[in-house]
């Protein structure tokens, strides 16, 4: 089926001076109108017991596609409803439009490609629209990252093989996900390592049209104990897959990049701006502990900005970045004095001024909104100029009783915080996720 997105472009730009910081941050130009985005769904995620992500939880995964989050929309109810996805698929996926397209959970040997509809009686279920086999090169579930090129017809996947020794790719046609061209890199292993990471992360750059592959090597086991993995930046040709460099970037700018084990297939760890620079959410270990940093590598360069932090005097991990426009970005990160489990109430919801590198909780009514547990969460998305925010849903424990979930609208130019709708108790609540719908 062909995705049917409908865009709305209201150009109306507007340039002023750049403004010069003593942190050596730019104030980026003032954007256009969003673009605005008409027929979509809200996809919302849930586990039951725990919180998901990365195969967290067996005991049961569920999706409902919703019209409306908005305060006057009814409360979200899983009971009885919504699509079980805990043997078929994962919560890890790559979305465009109105489909979704993972390696899933059940063994089909290959890639699918499904979208979610909605019977007459509003009961949602799962179309597969291909399902394709490996060829040579072989993914696991989670276990690969992607960009798409050719203007989203074609996807290219990155994933590793041979104990994570070898880094293999993979070109699909968008429509029927039939594999053009596959091969693995010719990138050597450094002397003193033994493994790359997982995934990476990859992400198609507009500007220079040019691939970033940003991956990990690890050091081999009898190393010193001051021993650290090392991430490195490629910069790969998309029509040819040949990589034309590649930077080992310093540990003191940046260690691993953020989700390096399984890529961008469930929440945001890279993002552009309006001038096309490139950020990265990464992190260093100060003390034994994950602290967040964000890098940038400027429109024309190649490295990361050794001068700019976006994310400085971190609480802990920084877990996802999205952009806001405005030089604005929303962030979900770990205060790591309040724990670093995966259900640990640890974790909150900050704007990023890119241009004074500073950062404020969201707030509503002029409280913070409330922490969170959920380590490998993306309960934020952002659509028609407004972010919205998914706060709690954690399983209640004997004698304390949770609130509701509940979604928080963020306007992106004005900064106001409005309540939405709220969800039904009893799950863990994961991910939001803004779909085409299908004509």
């Amino acid at each position: 089926m062909k995705s049917l997105k409908k865009f709305l472009f209201v150009l109306t730009v507007a340039l002023v001076s750049m403004v010069s910081m003593a942190v050596s941050c730019e104030k980026p130009e003032p954007e256009p109108d969003p673009i605005v985005v008409k027929d979509y769904n809200f996809d919302l995620y849930v586990c039951a017991v725990k919180h998901g992500g990365m195969s967290q939880n067996k005991n049961g995964t569920y999706v409902r596609s919703v019209t409306d989050l908005s305060a006057e929309a009814p409360m979200i109810d899983f009971t009885g409803k919504g699509i079980d996805i805990t043997q078929d698929y994962t919560l890890e996926s790559i979305t465009k439009g109105a489909y979704y397209y993972q390696v899933p959970q059940k063994a089909t040997g290959g890639f699918v490609k499904f979208h979610i509809e909605r019977n007459a009686a509003g009961i949602e279920f799962i179309v597969e629209d291909a399902e394709v086999p490996f060829k040579d090169n072989v993914y696991s579930a989670r276990k690969y990252t992607h960009a798409w090129i050719d203007g989203g017809k074609t996807l290219v996947v990155i994933g590793t093989k041979d104990k994570a020794t070898k880094i293999i790719w993979s070109k699909l046609n968008e429509s029927d996900m039939q594999i053009q061209s596959e091969g693995t890199f010719d990138i050597a292993m450094p002397e003193g390592f033994n493994a790359f990471s997982t995934t990476g992360l990859l992400t198609y750059r507009q500007s220079d049209g040019k691939l970033y592959y940003f991956y990990l090597v690890k050091p081999a086991s009898g190393q010193s104990e001051a021993a650290t993995s090392v991430t490195y930046i490629a910069i790969i040709n998309p029509a040819t897959m040949a990589i034309e460099s590649t930077t080992a970037v310093p540990t003191d700018i940046m260690e691993e990049t953020a989700g390096s084990a399984y890529g961008e297939l469930m929440q945001s760890m890279i993002m552009y701006d309006e001038q096309d620079n490139l950020y990265v959410a990464g992190l260093k270990t100060v003390d034994g502990k994950e602290m967040g940093i964000l890098r940038r590598i400027k429109k024309g360069e190649k490295t990361f900005d050794s001068a700019w932090n976006g994310f400085p005097d971190p609480e802990g991990k920084l877990l996802t970045i999205q952009y806001l426009g405005g030089g604005k970005a929303l962030c979900y990160s770990r205060d790591e004095a309040l724990g670093t489990k995966i259900d640990s109430k640890s974790h909150f919801y900050s704007i990023i001024d890119l241009a004074s590198c500073t950062r404020e909780r969201v707030k509503y009514n002029g409280a913070d909104l409330p922490y969170c547990g959920g380590r490998f969460s993306q309960r934020s998305v952002v659509v028609n100029g407004k972010a919205y925010i998914g706060i709690g849903g954690e399983v209640e424990e004997a004698g304390v009783e949770q609130p509701n979930p509940a979604i928080y609208i963020y306007d992106c130019k004005t900064g106001a915080v409005e309540k939405g709708a709220e969800l039904s108790k009893g799950f863990c609540f994961d991910i939001i996720r803004a779909m085409d719908v299908l004509e």
